[in-house]
């Protein structure tokens, strides 16, 4: 089996964004520049970044991102460069327009997956959340890179947009040639932080919408032989929380050299590790670090703290549910 990035306990990710552009302008894009950067880093760089981040997670899965990432033209040297220090996995992240001619200059055997970004499984569904003319891209980008050996996966973010269709993403991967498929959650950050008067917020879902209609979708697409990994979000009163800040080992790289364990904190500067020239250093308390030794009714202190309208309580004040750490996520093997 194809190895990519996994969301579970005792595991090792590093997510790189190599810059913060992009040719998109997504609803929910979560790049913050003022906290992460408009910086490219260069070829150098990012190699001596990968060094370091192989020393701190040995045989760490690796996702290459932005902004968008083959808008860097040294994007294969990061990739060589990951695999020459055995990365036990190597994942490119696009939105499917692959630009440099990408394709033509890494290999199967340099990249495990090259993973594709689609928010619908029609273009009116997708276009008017990341982008005119993006649906048919990024289907096509997925078709290229699979007739060239790569294999493939698909990140679905749910929104309250493009929830209804859901329901149609097995029938589009039943004519895309699709290994993964990823079901992602709306995080309040970056874009969807901040953009207020954006029209087509709210984006999040009821707990409600996401049991309905995540689970028999994902069950379904298993059944068509592709392996799916989705958040579970909402855990029950009975169920145990754990933080992937205290189970497993996640690090967000930003081109200004802040290193988050924790994605729901990027918009903020409590960063709780900084790579400064070759050295990655310890940040002063107080961090997201020390967060994550907190433990509180609701679950996840994070999304207590920056999202707490997905929280609901009893009469009685207490919780009706807990949140669900974003980075430990459910897995369902391919039935085939």
């Amino acid at each position: 089996m194809t190895r990519t990035v996994r969301f579970s306990k005792n595991t090792a990710n590093i997510f790189f964004h190599i810059l913060t552009q992009c040719n998109l302008r997504c609803r929910h894009c979560y790049i913050n520049p003022q906290q992460h950067g408009t910086e490219r880093l260069d070829s150098a760089t990012m190699q001596a970044w990968l060094r370091i981040m192989a020393r701190r997670a040995p045989g760490a899965n690796l996702v290459l991102l932005g902004g968008e990432p083959t808008l860097h033209p040294d994007l294969p040297d990061a990739v060589r460069s990951a695999r020459s220090l055995g990365y036990n996995s190597i994942t490119i992240d696009t939105n499917g327009y692959l630009f440099h001619d990408i394709l033509d200059r890494i290999t199967p055997t340099e990249v495990d997956f090259i993973s594709f970004s689609l928010d619908g499984a029609s273009a009116a569904t997708n276009d008017p959340i990341r982008g005119a003319g993006s649906f048919a891209v990024c289907t096509q980008g997925i078709r290229k890179a699979a007739a060239k050996g790569f294999a493939t996966s698909l990140i679905y973010t749910v929104s309250r947009i493009n929830l209804s269709e859901l329901q149609a993403v097995p029938a589009m991967l039943a004519r895309l040639p699709v290994d993964h498929l990823f079901i992602q959650v709306i995080g309040l950050r970056g874009q969807s932080a901040t953009c207020k008067a954006d029209p087509l917020l709210p984006l999040q879902v009821s707990r409600q919408q996401w049991q309905d209609h995540v689970l028999p979708v994902a069950r379904q697409v298993a059944r068509q032989g592709i392996r799916v990994t989705y958040p579970k979000v909402y855990l029950d009163m009975d169920e145990p929380f754990e933080c992937a800040g205290r189970v497993a080992d996640n690090y967000f790289i930003f081109p200004n050299g802040r290193v988050y364990r924790c994605p729901l904190c990027e918009d903020y500067p409590i960063h709780s590790l900084l790579i400064d020239q070759t050295q990655l250093t310890e940040a002063a308390p107080i961090n997201e670090a020390d967060l994550f030794l907190l433990d509180i009714a609701e679950g996840c202190v994070m999304n207590k703290l920056v999202q707490p309208q997905n929280l609901a309580y009893l009469p009685n004040g207490r919780p009706a549910y807990k949140i669900a750490c974003c980075l430990l996520k459910e897995e369902l093997q391919p039935e085939l």
